[in-house]
């Protein structure tokens, strides 16, 4: 199940980007030279403010992270073939946090430019402890996989409550003016400290590049000795109908699986974490 810890090697890349914004360590004086005594300060600086509670698209990924940390080692431990779907939702985050680098202050307003890891514009806005982001454009040249040909239009739009602590990110490609692939998550922090996801894809084409329209959702949820998640399957394509926490409330696993029956759905896998091992549930 160690492959699995695989796709958070993104997440770390991510974070050393952000380090590397930052100051490094001042150079050593050369050999021989005086160091000047330190001058007594004639006022003392103000301490700089305290911030508290999330702030950007990179807290809201650092909040999972850390819950998903606690489960690591019990979700690797898991006796039976990878369960990738466990993993694959929170790598929205690899694409949505760069927008943060757009407005490094936090400062109300709308701020454009590239998107330092992608290399494309995009844009951020934030109105008090709402923020929007999103990105429009067209690929110059091939990407990997069939889904990314020269010509194809990526669009990106999501927004994050930073009071509600609600993110919503949504992706889609079309080719030739028509959608190809779609994707929409969801996360949410719950009262109890513990996170939920909605993570909804689907596509007309498959890794091959055959025309193969499916897509698929996944309900995770994230605590303390909890890993909750259900794994469901159905054939409707990038015209998949949006399922949303707002809708919805806080779902459990059990309200999970019925939706999406409900929805058009065929359940494929659920379980979760019990009596310290990760389970499927029979």
């Amino acid at each position: 199940m160690k492959k699995l810890t695989m796709s958070f090697f993104v997440f770390l890349f991510v974070a050393l980007v952000f380090t590397a914004c930052g100051g490094g360590k001042s150079p050593d004086k050369p050999a021989g030279e005086s160091v000047p005594a330190p001058q007594p300060a004639e006022r003392a600086a103000a301490p700089a403010a305290v911030k508290t509670g999330m702030q950007n698209i990179g807290d809201m990924s650092e909040a999972w992270q850390d819950l998903y940390k606690q489960n690591e080692a019990v979700i690797n431990q898991y006796d039976g073939m990878p369960i990738m779907e466990l993993v694959t939702p929170p790598v929205t985050f690899t694409s949505t946090v760069q927008f943060d680098l757009l407005n490094i202050d936090n400062q109300d307003g709308r701020f454009e430019g590239k998107l330092m890891l992608a290399g494309y514009n995009g844009f951020v806005e934030k109105s008090g402890a709402r923020i929007t982001f999103g990105s429009d454009r067209k690929l110059e040249k091939d990407g990997f996989g069939p889904a990314a040909k020269a010509g194809d239009r990526n669009v990106e739009n999501g927004s994050l409550d930073l009071d509600k602590e609600y993110y919503i990110a949504e992706t889609h490609t079309e080719r030739a003016g028509r959608k190809i692939s779609r994707s929409y998550h969801e996360f949410k922090r719950l009262g109890d400290g513990s996170m939920v996801c909605l993570a909804l894809s689907g596509r007309t084409i498959n890794m091959r590049g055959d025309n193969d329209i499916s897509d698929d959702v996944i309900f995770l949820r994230n605590g303390k000795n909890q890993y909750d998640f259900v794994i469901a399957k159905a054939k409707t394509g990038p015209e998949f109908k949006s399922i949303s926490f707002a809708d919805q409330g806080d779902l459990t696993k059990e309200q999970a699986i019925e939706l999406f029956k409900a929805a058009g759905y065929a359940i494929e896998r659920t379980g979760g974490i019990r009596d310290g091992k990760l389970v499927v549930d029979k």
